[in-house]
């Protein structure tokens, strides 16, 4: 992955080449659903994104498509998740508060399907 990002950015981003700064590379997000890796392009985004991850602020924003049709309106879903390991993550009484703000930017049909 490092040499990708080398590749792709070149001298634009020298953290990319600093082995101290960890090529850039930050953390590993969500490990238990999707195991996003987090990486800065700059040394000030290095540390910023390390101040956020210290103090747990850091806001995660996604873009999902999703199979079936979701509401319009804009909603939140709060739920406690619990994982270990190498198992699904649960959602249920138990484990890490989590809270997702929901918005559908869209209806889709793909082969009859129905897609949010």
């Amino acid at each position: 992955l490092t040499t990708f990002m080398q590749d792709l950015l070149g001298k634009q981003a020298p953290i990319l080449h600093d082995a101290g700064h960890r090529y850039g590379f930050m953390h590993r997000l969500d490990v238990p659903s999707s195991g996003l890796i987090l990486m800065a392009k700059t040394y000030e985004a290095y540390y910023d994104l390390q101040v956020q991850l210290s103090v747990g602020e850091l806001i995660r924003d996604y873009v999902v498509l999703a199979h079936g049709l979701v509401a319009y309106c804009r909603s939140e879903v709060m739920a406690h998740l619990y994982w270990r390991g190498d198992a699904p993550t649960i959602a249920g009484g138990r484990g890490k508060p989590s809270r997702t703000q929901l918005k559908v930017l869209a209806h889709a049909t793909h082969n009859f399907d129905a897609l949010s």
